[in-house]
This record gives structure tokens, sequence and C-alpha cells, in this order.
């Protein structure tokens, strides 16, 4: 049987994304996301005890979450950047999840259910080598098939797919209002997250770090 390079190549970034994108739930509340309380208290002691490093909106990131998502990294194939740009794209990414669900946008967690189920469907019906690397990737996360499936991904898949819906909805946007400039999704981010630390949605708690 043909090994199906194109889905090797899917599942790889769908998994090396969820191991990226996992930290947010370390400073994040799971039902944030549907609409229960924000995980606060915790993250306030954290502030407390001088380990906050950045404040996204009421969201504090902490060094105690910095090093889960540096220690979630490692088991990737991913080169390490350095602290700072690591604290930018965690910024960047909380920044997304709260402005996905401002404008109406963010998953619900049955459609990362949904999204897990596709994905565990389409898995089943590639070669055995294919199957072998997705273990091995889970053995590297430390769980199971099942674990990963069922409990693990939805709510991984749903803050992905919140993500994936804001940028396409801003992608659109200026496509629509400047037809005539052409920005990348990268610079999409880039500028989202220069405006949000002119307003100070984004708050640099520690001097040490440099990201302009």
């Amino acid at each position: 049987m043909k090994l199906n390079r194109k889905f090797i190549a899917i599942l790889s970034i769908a998994i090396a994304s969820v191991l990226t994108i996992s930290t947010i739930l370390y400073f994040t509340d799971a039902s944030h996301r549907s609409g229960g309380k924000h995980r606060m208290n915790d993250n306030m002691n954290d502030s407390m005890n001088g380990q906050a490093l950045i404040q996204v909106g009421a969201t504090y990131i902490t060094h105690t979450h910095l090093t889960a998502y540096k220690d979630n990294l490692t088991k990737s194939d991913t080169p390490l950047p350095d602290d700072s740009a690591l604290l930018r794209e965690m910024a960047a990414k909380e920044l997304m999840l709260q402005l996905a669900d401002e404008e109406g946008v963010a998953a619900s967690l049955e459609d990362g259910a949904q999204r897990a189920r596709q994905l565990r469907e389409t898995l089943e019906r590639q070669p055995r080598q294919v199957q072998e690397q997705h273990l091995r990737m889970l053995d590297a996360m430390g769980i199971s098939e099942d674990q990963y499936w069922e409990d693990y991904s939805p709510p991984e898949y749903r803050d992905m797919l919140s993500i994936e819906r804001f940028m396409n909805k801003r992608t659109t946007e200026m496509k629509t209002n400047q037809p005539d400039v052409i920005t990348s999704t990268k610079q999409l981010k880039e500028d989202l997250l220069k405006k949000a630390v002119d307003e100070q949605r984004i708050v640099l708690l520690d001097p040490d770090i440099q990201w302009r």
C-alpha cells in the first residue's frame, strides 16, 4: 500500500500544533471557552508570588506556564526559540482565543470533538506506518490513543478551530475593506499583537522580555 505522505504531513502538523497550543490550557480554564468561570484565582496567586511574566486581558502567563510550554515543545521536532519568542507566541495565541470569543467565532467543545473524530477515522484508514508514527507521538506525550482522541484532543482542537475561524474572519474582512492590500497570516498576527501591546491589552510584566 502506498504511504500517504500528505496525510503524514497533515497529522504531524496537527499534533505539533496540539503540543504547542495545549499549554494555553495551563493558564486558561477550559471551561472558560464554554462560558464557564475563568480560573483567575490561581493566576492571581502566581502574579502575587512574582511569577507573572505577561498579562493578556484578564489572563496571566507565568514562569510556570512558560516552563510547561517549553516541556511540551521538546516532545516535538520543533526547534526551541528563546524565552521571549516563546512568550510572544503564547501571548498571541491567548489573544486570538479571547478575540474569537468576543467576535462570536469561537468553536464549541463539540466542534473539537467532531474534528477529533474525523481525524481518527481518517487515521484508521491509513497504512500501518502512518498509524505507528502517530502512536510514537502519543508515547512522547505520555497518553494512550483513547485518552488522546476522547479526552485530550477535543478541547485542544476546539481552540485550534477558534483561532482558525478568527483568522479567516479577519482575513476576509481585510480583503473586503482593503482589496488592494496583500497581508500574510503572519503579518496579520503581528499587527494584532502590536495593537494589543499599544492598547495595553497585553502587558509585559517582566522587564527582561524583549520582543519588539
